[in-house]
């Protein structure tokens, strides 16, 4: 009779019980699951027991593409109970390459010797970081490094003859070939090694499918896209800035993605231009664009200016000794100003 109410019980009450004594593995949403499992996985974990609630067998098949995990993704699930809406579910890790790079680079754990991957990625890893991170760097100048790095290194697209590393941080660092995952990836595992707070994004960009990041400095959070940062065709030396740690707002205006549970970004004190002194009136775009010729004759020169309108005038470029001809690019806002590209001599 005690094993026939104990079932009973189990049956009737279990998600209950389970859900009570589990509060931090129970939710009713598919994205704070997601963040769940993330945080597990970040902890090398191999398997965790959720109680979830208005979420779907579809759902639960399709997490992967709500994971914003540097260091693995789940690849097997098994309903334990189910009843109405409510489920008891187990779900099983693999880890990912990235995360032996961090245990070893952090901790010195050596990578097991079935991950050869992971080991060429730790090597390049260590080089990259020995060449970029010098002296008394703050945090933001680690950060600018390491997205101007992968920018310059790193081009937009697959290897003829491996295409599924172009999603992760291998692609971008050792093939240096990689779509948007790898770049976010690559950023956020050269962020994680320096000990700097961050996390992948994951939503859509002009509509498409996209990933990007959001840093952590001085306890405030901004957004950045290298992959959007890196001009297509490939400029080679080039680096763009413009979502360099910028604000939702500005984010906004192409990417959208799930804010729930997020922390908004809403300061600029940290934005590439703000912080290079490049965000100006008309007067202080001519004083820009003049110096910025004079250094390079050939090149790009990015602007954030606060006063923009159909009439400005961008003749003054043609009188600019050695500037032959130059071209702007579409103007587009950018928060309440707009941001201005010329390209010098191209």
């Amino acid at each position: 009779m005690l094993v026939i109410g104990t079932l009973v019980i189990h049956i009737l009450y279990g998600w209950e019980i389970g859900s009570y004594f589990n509060p931090e593995n129970t939710t009713d949403n598919i994205v704070e699951l997601s963040q769940l499992v993330s945080e597990q996985i970040d902890i090398g974990l191999m398997e965790g027991t959720f109680y979830t609630s208005n979420i779907t067998l579809d759902d639960i098949s399709k997490i992967n593409e709500y994971m914003c995990s540097l260091n693995g993704v789940v690849h097997q699930y098994s309903v334990l109970s189910k009843k109405n809406n409510k489920m008891c579910i187990k779900l099983k890790y693999e880890l990912s390459d990235n995360y032996y790079v961090y245990q070893q680079y952090v901790y010195g754990v050596p990578i097991p010797d079935y991950y050869p991957n992971a080991q060429k990625l730790y090597e390049e890893v260590v080089k990259v970081l020995d060449e970029i991170i010098v002296g008394h760097m703050t945090d933001y100048e680690k950060e600018l490094a390491i997205h101007d790095y992968i920018v310059k290194n790193c081009s937009y697209g697959y290897t003829e003859y491996d295409t599924d590393n172009a999603y992760r941080a291998y692609g971008a660092l050792v093939q240096h070939k990689a779509v948007c995952n790898g770049y976010a990836e690559a950023f956020s595992l050269l962020l994680t090694c320096v000990g700097i707070d961050n996390h992948i994004m994951t939503g859509y960009a002009d509509g498409d499918l996209h990933a990007w990041n959001r840093v952590k400095l001085d306890d405030v959070w901004y957004q950045v896209d290298v992959t959007w940062d890196d001009p297509v065709p490939d400029r080679g030396i080039f680096v763009g800035h413009m979502y360099f740690n910028v604000n939702d707002e500005i984010m906004s205006e192409r990417h959208t993605w799930n804010k729930r549970n997020l922390e908004p970004c809403y300061s600029l004190n940290e934005n590439y231009f703000v912080k290079n002194k490049y965000v100006c009136d008309y007067h202080g775009f001519k004083i820009i664009v003049e110096r910025e010729a004079l250094d390079k004759i050939i090149g790009i020169t990015e602007v954030v200016v606060t006063d923009y309108n159909e009439g400005y005038d961008f003749r003054f470029i043609n009188n600019i000794k050695g500037i032959g001809r130059f071209r702007l690019g579409v103007p587009e806002k950018y928060g309440d100003n707009y941001f201005l590209t010329i390209y010098l001599n191209q």
